[in-house]
């Protein structure tokens, strides 16, 4: 049975992809789309592939290479026209890019009046003037992961801010340790904060912080750092047990096959990564990492 948060992802999924197809001419990015349907940045592009079966930039170009075939079968409009609509640049890329799809030339396939012009897809989403919308949701497959619904209190991070590709951030860590041994400062765990969708952010733009737990009256007068205060809130914790080189992985299986069918909404949050273990002297296989994303039980509203 699908639980009510599957249903609302779905309801929301489905709402961004009657945006997509209404706004084929403008150029949209996934956080338009998040914003639109009320669904969270950092994990918007990640519920849209799982229940899709494509990303939102492959089916954005799909649909548009389907309008194409459509404007080569019913108009006279120009192939050099038709490219610039599908958002090509050049029409030798245009031309690549639908041989690619449909395995013939656009003057090819000009020719041929019997082909519908719909590119194979694993969700039922095509150009609406050749088919009526008839989307459906790619099947939940995986298997279970062992995640806590925690209580957590109010907690205050002491951070460096990073910006650029998430694995990158070991770079600002280096830069964090020495800096609060320097300053004598009591912490607890150290912790990665994560404000963007690595799927849906080009890499050179993405905000993160590195940084440590310290106590919440804790305060500082430095431009080196800054404070991020986290209040109490419920939150998924998944245990991560590995080097950190997996944690990009070990988010896509938390979100695509455990999220999905939780029984669990996103709450506002920041998605936090707290670092159990010192690497220094714990070997890579073994070092546990709790990712956390703040949650909210519908059933209990």
């Amino acid at each position: 049975m699908r639980t009510s948060t599957r249903l609302d992802h779905e309801t929301r999924i489905e709402e961004a992809v009657r945006f997509i197809l209404t706004h084929l001419d403008e150029p949209l990015t996934p956080t338009d789309i998040a914003d639109q349907v009320c669904l969270s940045r950092f994990h918007f592009h990640r519920v849209f592939q799982v229940l899709l079966g494509e990303t939102v930039g492959e089916l954005n170009r799909r649909i548009r290479l389907e309008r194409a075939a459509h404007r080569l079968r019913t108009t006279r409009q120009p192939v050099t026209e038709i490219a610039f609509d599908a958002g090509y640049s050049t029409h030798e890329a245009f031309i690549r890019a639908f041989r690619d799809g449909f395995g013939i030339t656009p003057s090819g396939f000009r020719s041929r009046m019997t082909y519908n012009g719909m590119l194979p897809c694993p969700n039922g989403v095509h150009y609406g003037e050749l088919k009526p919308f008839d989307l459906h949701f790619v099947p939940l497959q995986g298997t279970p992961m062992n995640v806590e619904i925690r209580e957590m209190p109010a907690q205050r991070a002491l951070c460096m801010s990073h910006k650029g590709p998430y694995y990158m951030i070991g770079a600002t860590f280096a830069r964090v340790g020495p800096w609060l041994k320097e300053h004598e400062i009591k912490i607890g765990p150290f912790v990665g904060l994560y404000y963007d969708d690595p799927n849906g952010t080009a890499p050179d733009d993405l905000r993160s912080d590195a940084g440590a737990l310290v106590d919440l009256d804790f305060t500082i007068d430095d431009p080196a750092v800054h404070v991020v205060d986290m209040p109490a809130a419920t939150y998924a914790v998944y245990t991560h047990i590995g080097a950190y080189d997996r944690l990009n992985h070990a988010w896509d299986e938390f979100m695509t096959k455990w999220f999905p069918t939780c029984g669990y909404e996103f709450a506002p949050g920041i998605p936090m990564e707290i670092y159990i273990d010192d690497c220094a002297d714990t070997p890579a296989e073994t070092l546990r990492t709790e990712l956390c994303i703040s949650v909210r039980n519908p059933r209990a509203q």
